[in-house]
């Protein structure tokens, strides 16, 4: 029920909007959507998209949780920002949270300078080149000494946030990524015979967004070496984006094309990660990968490029394997290695989930962002 003003009446739990530019399927919206299902009982808890809901945004919207779509027609659409500052003295919130997505980080900082906002906590999840544009940039600069916390992922990311890419903040705090390890488990219920696989198919595969920076060409060079060396085995992209058609149409001109399969986004991942062998990420960049968490999880082992914070999930030689970004030989060896020696692949897989257990479990993740907000 809203005031006479429209205002939302005040409630004595702390108010918080989660803002980002949008809520297309990807790790840094998958954690935003994890975070708003566990903190919105402990908090007067809004969620704010500046463009349209996407599919996580129906999701959190579905769950009951405030969930405010601006329908911003792009990045330039300025039309959206007196819908937002509209809706800050509608809502009146204390703390926003928001990641590094540049126009959120610029319209975020604006609320704060503004004083429709006492907090300003900023989730930093972009590692390298794909966040260095002139916006990006320049919601840097605009954001020294209006950012209250940064949020980081590793040690190894704060370092780099801060001395090479000039964020600043009044308080740093690591706490990275977290899966639920009660649904992210080894048993359970999985998709071979879905997919017309034996209990022995040799089962190796991506699950990630189409999108640039995954690199997933080079997904398909190395499916092709593997598949070529060994004939049964299957290999599978899991996930949607806007180069699915181009990659299904380079997948076409291969020799293995029948054995490479696309499934596009299916929504039950733990049966995705229990139905692969072999865990595999060939992206250009990266910072805390939740699609290795979520594999760890089902201990299912790893073969990743080394980018980003890659070698906080997998530890090298113990859970799965880290290998330069240009080596696609190394990387389709290793993958070999993998499924052509169970029960080594078994033993690491174990290691993996055990790693998951101590270091990423979500419950620690929203306790650290609970406590942040909550200051």
């Amino acid at each position: 029920m809203k005031t006479e003003r429209g205002q939302i009446p005040v409630s004595n739990r702390r108010r918080v909007l989660i803002l980002n530019a949008t809520y297309v399927v990807g790790g840094a919206e998958r954690n935003l959507q994890l975070l708003a299902l566990h903190l919105h009982s402990r908090f007067d808890l809004h969620v704010c998209s500046l463009y349209q809901p996407g599919e996580i945004g129906e999701q959190i919207r579905e769950a009951g949780i405030p969930f405010h779509a601006l329908y911003g027609h792009s990045r330039t659409d300025w039309r959206v920002l007196p819908r937002f500052l509209s809706l800050l003295r509608r809502i009146r919130p204390e703390v926003l949270l928001t990641v590094d997505a540049p126009y959120a980080v610029l319209y975020a900082v604006l609320a704060k300078r503004l004083k429709l906002a006492r907090k300003l906590v900023i989730a930093v999840h972009s590692f390298g080149k794909i966040k260095r544009t002139r916006e990006m940039a320049f919601a840097r600069r605009f954001a020294a000494g209006a950012t209250d916390v940064l949020i980081v992922l590793t040690e190894s990311h704060r370092r780099f946030l801060l001395e090479q890419e000039g964020w600043q903040a009044h308080e740093v705090v690591v706490i990275p990524n977290g899966v639920d390890l009660q649904r992210f488990t080894p048993e359970g219920g999985n998709l071979r015979e879905q997919w017309g696989l034996s209990p022995n198919t040799p089962a190796f595969g991506v699950v990630a967004g189409l999108r640039p920076e995954k690199n997933l060409f080079r997904f398909l060079r190395v499916a092709q070496q593997v598949l070529s060396a060994l004939m049964e085995a299957r290999a599978f992209v899991v996930g949607d984006g806007e180069l699915r058609h181009d990659l299904e149409t380079s997948s076409q001109q291969m020799q293995c094309a029948s054995r490479i399969v696309f499934t596009g986004a299916l929504h039950d991942i733990p049966a995705v990660w229990r139905s692969l062998d072999v865990a595999v990420l060939t992206s250009d960049t990266e910072v805390l990968p939740m699609t290795l968490i979520e594999a760890a999880a089902c201990a299912v082992p790893a073969v990743s490029t080394d980018v980003g914070a890659v070698r906080d999930v997998v530890l090298d030689g113990q859970t799965g394997f880290v290998v330069p970004v240009e080596d696609e030989d190394t990387l389709a060896e290793r993958i070999l290695y993998l499924l052509r020696h169970p029960e080594e692949r078994r033993a690491m897989g174990k290691r993996a989930r055990e790693h998951a257990e101590a270091h990423f479990d979500l419950r620690q993740m929203v306790e650290r962002y609970a406590q942040v907000l909550a200051l």
